[in-house]
C-alpha cells in the first residue's frame, strides 16, 4: 500500500528531527539534543503509523507535538537570533502544525 502525502511528510518530518538531534550530540556532545530528537522523532514516528487508520487521533497527537516544537524552538530562536537549528525547526514545525490542523479537519 502506498503511503499518504500526509504520512509522506510526516516521516520526512520525524527524519529531519531526528538528524537533528544526533547532529547536536555528534557536534557539541548534547545528550538533551539526542534526546530531545530522539523523543520527538519516535512520536512522529508513531503519528505517521497512525495516520492511515486513525487519522483523528494521529492528526491530533501532531498537532500538539509540532505546535510545542514551534513554540520551543521559536523561543530559543528570537533568544539566540540561531537560524540553524532554532529557526529551521520552528519554521518547520510551523507549517506541519498547519498540516495537521487541516488534516483534522478534513477527518472530522
Amino acid at each position: 500500500m502506498e503511503s499518504s502525502l500526509s504520512q509522506k511528510f510526516t516521516l520526512v518530518y520525524a527524519s529531519l528531527l531526528g538528524a537533528g538531534g544526533l547532529m547536536g550530540y555528534l557536534k557539541r556532545g548534547s545528550k538533551i539534543s539526542l534526546v530531545a530528537g530522539g523523543g520527538s522523532a519516535a512520536l512522529f514516528y508513531y503519528v505517521y503509523t497512525e495516520l492511515p487508520g486513525n487519522p483523528v487521533l494521529a492528526s491530533s497527537i501532531g498537532i500538539v507535538g509540532s505546535a510545542a516544537l514551534t513554540g520551543m524552538m521559536g523561543s530559543r530562536y528570537l533568544r539566540t537570533r540561531k537560524v540553524i537549528p532554532a529557526g529551521v525547526v520552528s519554521v518547520v514545525s510551523l507549517v506541519m502544525t498547519g498540516a495537521y490542523l487541516h488534516g483534522l479537519i478534513r477527518s472530522s
